[in-house]
């Protein structure tokens, strides 16, 4: 017969979490569960994070107006989702810090949670507002849908292309910049790929 103690391990560590000290938990992403759309490993890659850009040398058809190193990595959609609901899904389990409009990006939510041990910030962005899930404060479990993208080329995406920007920002400081001027600045982020297990 099983303990109530080994149940209780069993079914946190189902859940992506783990003991911590004094008893305390620490969720992790693990990789099958924390993907932000479907099919996000076959996504093309025109924005990778660390990608240094201009108007000039952009990949995005029609150029976008930004200059910088791409602090997120941006998921694109698959031809057949530009007229349908794209569900965006909670990348850790987590609290909503963030629930709005950002320019730039159109409907952004930010996510405080823990990844890795570490404390970070997840942006979500270029989001459709009217459908997002969870409010400040709310808890946003791994997995959970928390909106769909914002239509492509609207004031929900602040005129942008249809796809998911994903910035995740170390510390529980609020970060909106998709770019940053200097390549050191980097180093304030965590690059998507790695920390989804994409590489």
């Amino acid at each position: 017969m099983i303990s109530a103690l080994s149940l209780a391990l069993l079914l946190l560590t189902g859940l992506g979490c783990t003991p911590g000290i004094n008893g305390g938990n620490t969720f992790s992403v693990k990789p099958d569960d924390a993907r932000p759309l479907t099919r996000a490993s076959e996504r093309e890659k025109k924005l990778p994070f660390g990608l240094y850009i201009t108007p000039s040398n952009t990949p995005i058809d029609p150029p976008e107006n930004f200059t910088g190193y791409h602090t997120g990595r941006d998921f694109e959609i698959f031809p057949s989702e530009k007229e349908t609901d794209v569900p965006v899904n909670a990348i850790c389990s987590g609290a909503v810090v963030y629930s709005g409009r950002i320019p730039g990006y159109g409907g952004v939510i930010v996510e405080s949670c823990t990844i890795g041990g570490e404390a970070v910030t997840v942006l979500y962005g270029h989001l459709d507002q009217e459908s997002f899930t969870h409010g400040v404060n709310d808890p946003l479990p791994l997995g959970e849908q928390l909106a769909i993208l914002g239509d492509d080329h609207s004031t929900e995406t602040d005129g942008a292309r249809k796809h998911l920007h994903l910035g995740i920002h170390k510390g529980t400081a609020l970060e909106f910049r998709g770019y940053v001027d200097k390549k050191e600045e980097l180093d304030a982020w965590l690059d998507p790929d790695v920390v989804l297990g994409q590489q």
